[in-house]
């Protein structure tokens, strides 16, 4: 009889380890509703970061459940729950001890962009755009650097809460420049029924790269993995069918 409870327990704990096991696979992963990087579509999240971020989990081994929210939340929630982790993140010095980084995974290029003939819009650095007011997103690192840089919100900045809305301040001008980079304001502008022949770059702000970054809790053997698995594919012909397939007409 003690045999047989001998071998009900041993059953029982291996199996208990394969489901803690199975459960330290599944990754969880927040992200914002930001066309065409990462966004929910029938009931799916989808977009060009998404796809990529799909594959370096597969590729390490994992798996994970996405979770979409305003940016804020999302935000506050990976630096809240341990084994987390939130994409697409700008890498910056203020958020550089408040993660740890998988990535690069995207490049991308930021732009102040002005509406196509304004040229009365002539601009060298971040002074000159203080002349006029820019339409932002709330929390974005973008909208952190101005601030630091002096602009004032009401006067030279005008905050919103997501692409939507800042894209509608832009084009009823409420405002005279929108922050933006090659993916996001190409969708932008297609979302509110224009092709990119309405805007113009005005003033190019960097040329930087997205992260997948992860709460400081994070296993470091994850992160290794989750890391190899991001390399592979930075500028790969996976990436670049991605890109093609969310940016096409």
């Amino acid at each position: 009889m003690n045999r047989y409870v001998a071998i009900i327990a041993i059953t029982f704990s291996v199996l208990l380890c394969l489901r803690e096991a199975s459960a330290a696979q599944d990754l969880t992963i927040y992200t914002e509703p930001l066309v065409p990087v990462h966004f929910e579509q029938d009931g799916h999240i989808v977009g060009i970061a998404t796809d990529i971020v799909k594959e370096i989990v597969r590729r390490a081994g994992y798996t994970a459940h996405f979770e979409i929210y305003p940016w804020n939340r999302a935000y506050y929630l990976v630096q809240k729950n341990p084994e987390s982790f939130i994409y697409t993140l700008n890498r910056t010095r203020k958020r550089e001890h408040l993660f740890k980084w998988i990535g690069p995974i995207l490049h991308k290029k930021t732009y102040l962009y002005k509406l196509r003939g304004r040229n009365d819009i002539q601009l060298k650095n971040f002074e000159d755009a203080k002349k006029y007011t820019t339409a932002v997103i709330l929390g974005h690192s973008l909208t952190l650097q101005l601030k630091d840089l002096g602009f004032q919100e009401g006067n030279q900045i005008i905050i919103t809460s997501n692409k939507t809305i800042q894209t509608k301040v832009f084009l009823e001008k409420r405002c005279d420049l929108i922050t933006g980079n090659e993916y996001t304001i190409y969708m932008a502008m297609q979302a509110a029924g224009l092709t990119m022949e309405a805007v113009e770059p005005a003033l190019l702000l960097g040329s930087s790269n997205y992260y997948l970054g992860t709460n400081l809790h994070t296993s470091d053997a994850v992160i290794i993995q989750l890391q190899k698995a991001s390399q592979s594919l930075l500028g790969s012909q996976f990436t670049k069918d991605v890109i093609r397939k969310y940016m096409k007409h």
